[in-house]
């Protein structure tokens, strides 16, 4: 159903790489159901940002293979997050965001996805962060 809507909204402004939307944005939510994420759309393709959950990422102190090097997850995230600013200058005027919660897909502004990208980013960088936190009060408390 929502790989559906997101097709009808987003086809019309689509003029080249149209497998970015009907190949490879609906394999990603064809094998991802329910997985909350951001869509940007514009003449030349499409960008899919998909709100991973923690446990999709290396674990704390791990690092892997990436792009063309090794990283942590802190760092993947960053790299992923740094294409967001660029989607309305990139896809803007009068192209199209898409916001799917996980149950429901809708329209938003490119100021409002961009500020649900950096709301999840600093969610997963809290959670990872948590243990290091309580770690460093209790040793506060110790002193």
């Amino acid at each position: 159903m929502c790989y559906k809507e997101l097709e009808k909204a987003a086809l019309p402004h689509i003029a080249a790489y149209h497998n970015d939307l009907l190949v490879h944005d609906k394999e990603f939510i064809d094998e991802n159901p329910g997985l909350p994420f951001l869509h940007f759309t514009g003449e030349t393709g499409t960008h899919l940002f998909p709100f991973w959950k923690s446990e999709k990422f290396p674990k704390a102190g791990e690092e892997v293979k990436y792009l063309f090097g090794y990283a942590d997850r802190e760092r993947i995230l960053e790299s992923e997050m740094s294409v967001i600013p660029d989607m309305k200058t990139r896809y803007g005027r009068d192209k199209l965001a898409m916001y799917f919660d996980g149950k429901r897909l809708r329209e938003i502004s490119y100021k409002r996805a961009t500020l649900l990208a950096f709301e999840y980013q600093t969610r997963l960088i809290q959670e990872w962060r948590k243990p290091f936190r309580e770690k460093l009060e209790e040793l506060m408390e110790a002193i």
